[in-house]
């Protein structure tokens, strides 16, 4: 399991913009991932904002359009139907998407988390012989 937080007035983050939130080695496969609004989302005006996460591929793969300014601090994003198994073949992100009516957040953070799982071949599996083997 990783996770990473995401403060919303760090950086210039705004609505609008897409967030590299997570870092997805090769021949990963994604058993879950998700949102938590750890701090309620305030915008600059307006009270329309939302986020979403996923991949290159599914931008909204694992979360839609959640209420990041809605919903109470703590809530859980709730899960999207995944369309299928989720192995990323060649390193990728997982990516929240923001979006709302205002310039600027004021306020607010998020959680991203995934449970992941390296699906790499594991290689030669016999034992090697040794010195101590011929004793």
């Amino acid at each position: 399991m990783v996770e990473q937080t995401i403060d919303l007035t760090a950086n210039s983050i705004a609505p609008g913009d897409v967030v590299q939130a997570l870092t997805v080695p090769a021949n990963t496969k994604i058993i879950a991932a998700g949102l938590q609004v750890t701090a309620s989302a305030t915008q600059n005006t307006g009270t329309d904002a939302t986020a979403i996460l996923g991949t290159a591929v599914d931008d909204n793969e694992y979360v839609a359009a959640f209420d990041i300014d809605g919903a109470a601090d703590g809530a859980y994003a709730p899960s999207a139907t995944v369309a299928g198994d989720v192995i990323i073949t060649s390193a990728d992100t997982l990516d929240v998407t923001l979006a709302g009516g205002g310039a600027s957040f004021t306020a607010g953070t998020l959680r991203v988390y995934a449970v992941m799982m390296d699906v790499s071949a594991l290689g030669e599996m016999t034992a090697d012989e040794v010195s101590r083997d011929n004793a």
